[in-house]
């Protein structure tokens, strides 16, 4: 490879011949428009009258909108059909919100379906002489789980520490099955009892007080009330 010689290198006649070629003003002037274009036509021509065939550029297919979208620059407002990242993060964190209540829903509705029972026959439980100010309302419902009681008790008083009450389903004064405890130290109202015997079968209904370390009735009955087996034929 040669080296372009420097200006110190260069002959006196070459240096007139640099210098002149310098000043003239064509050299500087820049080409227009219509230059270029007869330059291209030119190469056109040339290709062509040698028999050449100009090489075919296939056109770049175009983007997909929102891909061309997602290229433009983020000014503002996007398109209507982009999402941004954090838009659809929240979208899908109400999604799964949304599921997740809504399951909790359906678990709820499930839930209160379960527990609502066709409608028990009523009985008006009476006080005894040991509770003669007490009454209460038994909602006695056989179900296929067992006998569901729900006892609405007023005037009977709280079962002293050491002490509670028990319902039972009896057949007779020998023969009967706990309905299950409780104690009212926190006031009257409403108490779910369940049983395995049926109400047909089982007819009388009693509560006693009972101390913590008995585990048969103590016959101490503060309240009582008798079914209509009838009322649960079929």
């Amino acid at each position: 490879m040669t080296d372009i010689p420097f200006d110190d290198e260069l002959s006196e006649e070459e240096r007139a011949q640099l210098a002149a070629f310098l000043d003239d003003p064509a050299v500087w002037e820049e080409p227009s428009m219509e230059d270029e274009d007869a330059i291209v036509a030119a190469i056109l021509a040339e290709t062509s009258t040698a028999g050449s065939t100009a090489p075919t550029i296939a056109p770049v297919p175009e983007a997909e909108p929102v891909l061309q979208q997602v290229r433009q620059p983020v000014t503002g407002e996007l398109p209507d059909n982009v999402i941004p990242i954090s838009r659809s993060r929240r979208w899908l964190s109400s999604a799964a919100a949304g599921v997740a209540a809504a399951v909790m829903v359906i678990a709820g509705f499930a839930f209160v379906t379960r527990s609502e029972d066709p409608e028990g026959v009523l009985l008006a439980l009476e006080g005894t002489d040991l509770a003669p100010s007490a009454t209460a309302e038994a909602s006695i419902a056989p179900l296929r789980s067992g006998t569901r009681i729900i006892l609405d008790v007023s005037g009977l008083p709280p079962a002293e520490p050491g002490t509670y009450y028990e319902a039972w389903m009896r057949k007779d004064a020998a023969v009967g099955v706990s309905a299950g405890t409780f104690h009212l130290r926190g006031g009257d109202g409403a108490i779910e009892l369940w049983s395995g015997v049926l109400p047909a079968d089982y007819p009388l209904i009693t509560v006693t007080i009972q101390n913590e370390a008995q585990s048969e009735s103590s016959g101490v009955v503060v309240l009582k009330g008798l079914l209509d087996p009838a009322d649960f034929d079929g």
